[in-house]
């Protein structure tokens, strides 16, 4: 699918980068990019970028023969020259330090203030091409992949008390502090989904059928199909970052912007440019879950058994829940809640995969390491907050190996950040963050990412 698209400089919050259209958009290999690197630096100096080209030949390939006292001269003064310059550009530079970017489309520079605007403590180097997966998982100490079932049993009695607490302290406070227990008991809600995903990784409990048991059990309250769930989720990790493809989420593609209508068009664009955003899990759980024909044969008997589950839970607890707290009893302790754990899966999901320096490849492009290990980022969160939704945030180990336990996370992610810590995306969940996601990553545009809706303007 050929995608159209047009030079263009995008901003984030006070700092802003532009991006250098390369000749090429094909894959770089690791050995290229050490030699572009070492050929050309680049130094921010006060509101200016000097980027200085380094040779061992004179331009025209060959030494110069010319001797003399002239030559002396004019190499004296040269390196007066050189002096003087460097020693203005020391007065004149910035403590900002440039960190250079390149995914092998556009040549990016992000001074510290820009990488604070993104809402970012850390922007890695780009992967280069065709490492290996073996190598990287091989940081990974060997403990972190095994599975624990106390330790699975003391966290799912935590969601249970979490969840229990969050329900009784929703009864008890007065209307004004509702809001409150609401985002605590969205948080907690949460961790019965964070649960059950680890059950549909096989990487929570030594026993698969106490895994497909307790995934259905956690995940029915949600109203959410734990198998439908599961077998799309597996899409995800298979292609992360794969344009179109990614099941969770990807940028819209300039073609699928021109083929909607107008009002398809305005609603798309309201519920990514907007904070509408942060909920938008609610269409992706309308739209693959509860359709059969969207899987495969052998999967439709599993996906069936958990929409019926669902469904069981939906038919007994809520008219019980009507019939004894009314319907405002119903917003209170079932709806708003499931609104906060809707939020907390949209934003996680796009914390962990976007920004603007991370790109969607085609799949001629792809390649799973530069998915997985530069493509997803680290976020920290409230400690409460990473205590309810089980590290969910330490996502990068995560990513490269979908076994290794939730409460084994932490301990991969320095075994990786020891060897691929240059690579590695960090950020930290604040406003800064949430107001690039909302503002920035909108439509795919191959040279530079993304670009956002108001660029089209003039064309819708």
């Amino acid at each position: 699918m050929r995608v159209t698209g047009h030079h263009h400089v995008m901003r984030c919050g006070r700092g802003a980068f532009a991006a250098r259209v390369l000749a090429s958009s094909q894959p770089t290999s690791s050995s290229s990019a050490s030699t572009s690197s070492n050929a050309r630096r680049r130094r921010r100096v006060g509101n200016t970028t000097t980027t200085t080209t380094t040779s061992g030949k004179s331009k025209n390939g060959k030494g110069s023969s010319t001797s003399g006292s002239s030559n002396s001269v004019r190499v004296t003064a040269a390196l007066v020259t050189e002096e003087t310059q460097t020693e203005t550009e020391t007065e004149t530079q910035t403590e900002e330090t440039a960190v250079e970017y390149t995914d092998g489309r556009g040549d990016v520079s992000f001074t510290d203030g820009e990488i604070e605007d993104l809402g970012f403590t850390k922007v890695g180097k780009p992967v280069p091409y065709g490492i290996p997966m073996s190598e990287v998982l091989a940081s990974i100490p060997k403990e972190a992949f095994e599975k624990d079932d106390a330790e699975a049993h003391k966290s799912l009695a935590l969601t249970l008390v979490a969840c229990t607490l969050s329900q009784v302290l929703i009864a008890v406070v007065p209307n004004w502090l509702l809001p409150v227990a609401w985002a605590i008991a969205g948080t907690a809600f949460t961790g019965f989904f964070v649960l059950a995903h680890d059950c549909g990784h096989r990487s929570f409990h030594t026993s698969k059928k106490v895994e497909d048991l307790v995934g259905n059990a956690l995940m029915s309250p949600l109203i959410y199909p734990y198998e439908g769930w599961r077998f799309k989720h597996a899409q995800h990790h298979a292609k992360t970052n794969m344009l179109v493809e990614d099941t969770a989420w990807h940028p819209v593609v300039v073609e699928e912007m021109d083929e909607m209508s107008p009002f398809v068009r305005t609603a798309t664009k309201v519920i990514l440019g907007t904070p509408i955003k942060f909920f938008a899990s609610i269409l992706h759980w309308l739209k693959w879950h509860f359709d059969l024909s969207l899987y495969k044969k052998s999967e439709k008997p599993k996906v069936l058994t958990s929409i019926l589950c669902c469904a069981a839970f939906a038919g007994v607890a809520f008219p019980l829940l009507v019939k004894y707290t009314g319907w405002f009893g119903f917003v209170k302790h079932w709806l708003m809640p499931w609104l906060g754990f809707h939020f907390w899966l949209s934003v996680f999901t796009l914390v962990h995969h976007t920004s603007p320096h991370i790109p969607f490849k085609s799949k001629e492009e792809w390649d799973p390491v530069q998915a997985q290990l530069g493509g997803t980022v680290h976020c920290k969160y409230p400690k409460w907050i990473e205590v309810l939704c089980f590290d969910i945030n330490v996502h990068v180990p995560h990513h490269l190996s979908t076994r290794i336990p939730h409460y084994r996370l932490r301990m991969a992610y320095e075994g990786i950040k020891a060897k691929f810590g240059e690579y590695c995306n960090e950020a930290g969940f604040s406003f800064k963050l949430l107001r690039m996601l909302v503002k920035e990553p909108h439509v795919y545009k191959k040279e530079t990412n993304y670009a956002p809706f108001k660029d089209f303007k003039g064309r819708y």
